[in-house]
């Protein structure tokens, strides 16, 4: 029996595409326009790694009071939702007994409000966050732990993403890698890296059936 192992924002949930106007004003605060566009950047990266990303390309920025600003206009203005097929998917795989987890960048305060929005905390035996590891995606790190936690073989699990970053963790850390693209479209060296790509969780549920 295989394993699954989900990112969160803009994969599972339809969070991901709130960051681009909230990195926006957030930016315009301090005078940079258009920081929406790190957006594909730093997709499933932790706040140590966008952070990093922020500082080296915005030197003048004080990066502790975006960060501030940017998750304030995220609290103030998102509605959380499941992307199309989600919560079908997760039914399916949680009912033929699959072992499930997320593994997401993000803090452990919005994996579980965001979950507990959706009702979706109980489908999965694990959860890892991006302060449980050293290195965020692109290091496979995440993924590694979450099948750690699982019990079970990295090869023998499946990993859901929507990011570049994270299907280059994915597949680092020897798993299959089944892309789902969000905000930005994959790059033919990271398609090169997926077992499938899809256009949507109804086409994972697809899939999961014929192997199921």
């Amino acid at each position: 029996m295989f394993s699954v192992i989900f990112d969160m924002d803009g994969t599972l949930l339809d969070t991901q595409k709130i960051c681009i106007p909230a990195w926006d004003w957030a930016g315009e605060r301090q005078g940079f326009k258009n920081m929406g566009g790190c957006i594909p950047h730093v997709c499933g990266c932790n706040v140590i790694g966008w952070s990093n990303y922020l500082r080296d390309n915005y030197p003048t920025l004080d990066v502790d009071r975006f960060n501030k600003e940017m998750r304030q206009y995220i609290i103030d203005n998102l509605v959380v939702r499941y992307k199309l097929g989600g919560e079908e998917l997760l039914k399916f795989l949680k009912e033929k007994g699959v072992k499930l987890a997320l593994a997401s960048g993000s803090s452990h305060e919005s994996i579980e409000h965001h979950l507990k929005e959706v009702g979706g905390t109980d489908y999965f035996d694990v959860i890892v966050g991006g302060v449980d590891v050293k290195n965020g995606k692109p290091a496979p790190d995440i993924f590694l732990l979450a099948a750690e936690k699982l019990g079970v073989d990295p090869a023998t699990c499946f990993v859901i993403e929507d990011s570049a970053n994270g299907i280059k963790a994915g597949y680092a850390a020897g798993m299959k890698c089944i892309g789902i693209p969000d905000i930005a479209p994959f790059t033919e060296d990271v398609r090169s890296l997926m077992t499938a790509e899809l256009t949507s969780m109804l086409d994972a549920l697809e899939l999961f059936k014929k192997l199921l």
